[in-house]
């Protein structure tokens, strides 16, 4: 299976080319409101989980098929990418194959860790999240591995954004009754307001979690949170906006794939990275427009672009 997908539409990253460097779900953290799903190996111990030398002939070989250059190349995926062990050197690799800057999306967990600052000194981008100030808040929304304390966490990340000159936007995550208590984010705001990062960007719960109940904060309300967060502080967009504007572009995305060749849902995923049951969803919006027809074979769903879709496409 290829650990190259996209270029996906990104609002943070413009088209960003991504590079999935850990199994799926493989992470330090199992969060209550990851749309990937639950987390199936919760671990801190970095390993080489693909070879180095296959990601990048992979990452260099779809670079050279695109018609255009992505703006970005992003370690991210369905895992914590800084559990790849050749972090570093894969960053170095993609630097030489690639005049598109490296970005790493991270959940900071191994930040205190030195090595792992040393790695990540080497991306361009560089965009952590940080969701709680207290460990009895972080256990209940990060649910970390056991090894994970979360003034580890702080510390890690004040240091690298106190070393790093490249690009950092910090995200932090709020989920009604978990982390959107009164004391805890005037506790939150204060670290984060001494950090010299480019941007705050405050996000929701979009989309369903690995939990019931988890759902999104209102508009009115995350912009008082984003007030706590000094002048740097943004709301990424209100819940039904963000979301309505990143399945549309992965809905173009989609028919732009199958319009080539027809793919199951479960190609799509491995394709594009978006979460099986995000692809689901759009799939079957899409086939109920007309733009999207099935078909059964082998055992399997197929889906393939109507002729309505080309037409959309090229208008």
């Amino acid at each position: 299976m290829s650990r190259i997908f996209g270029p996906v539409p990104s609002r943070r990253l413009g088209r960003s080319l991504g590079i999935d460097i850990v199994p799926y779900k493989t992470c330090t953290f199992d969060c209550v409101y990851c749309e990937c799903g639950k987390t199936t190996d919760l671990t801190c111990e970095r390993r080489e989980f693909y070879p180095l030398d296959e990601l990048l002939d992979a990452a260099a070989e779809r670079i050279a098929s695109l018609r255009e250059p992505p703006d970005h190349l992003t370690l991210s995926g369905a895992g914590e990418p800084t559990l790849y062990s050749r972090m570093g050197e894969l960053i170095d690799g993609l630097g030489k194959r690639s005049e598109a800057p490296v970005a790493v999306i991270t959940n900071g967990s191994l930040l205190g860790d030195p090595a792992v600052r040393a790695e990540l000194m080497r991306a361009d981008v560089v965009l952590p999240s940080l969701d709680a100030a207290t460990d009895e808040v972080f256990q209940r929304i990060n649910r970390p591995h056991p090894d994970c304390r979360i003034a580890s966490v702080i510390d890690g990340l004040e240091r690298f954004v106190g070393e790093y000159r490249g690009r950092v936007l910090l995200e932090i995550l709020v989920v009604e009754g978990l982390n959107d208590g009164a004391n805890h984010l005037d506790a939150l705001a204060a670290i984060v307001r001494r950090l010299p990062v480019e941007a705050v960007q405050i996000n929701t719960a979009v989309r369903p979690g690995t939990e019931p109940g988890i759902g999104p904060i209102a508009a009115g309300e995350l912009e008082r949170i984003r007030l706590l967060f000094g002048s740097t502080a943004e709301v990424v967009a209100s819940a039904g906006v963000r979301a309505g504007i990143e399945d549309a572009a992965a809905a173009e995305t989609i028919i732009d794939l199958i319009a080539r060749r027809p793919c199951t849902a479960a190609d799509i995923h491995r394709a594009l990275g978006t979460p099986l049951p995000g692809v689901v969803k759009i799939l079957a919006a899409l086939e109920t427009g007309g733009r999207v027809v099935s078909s059964a074979h082998g055992g399997e769903t197929w889906y393939t672009a109507t002729k309505r879709a080309d037409r959309d496409n090229q208008e």
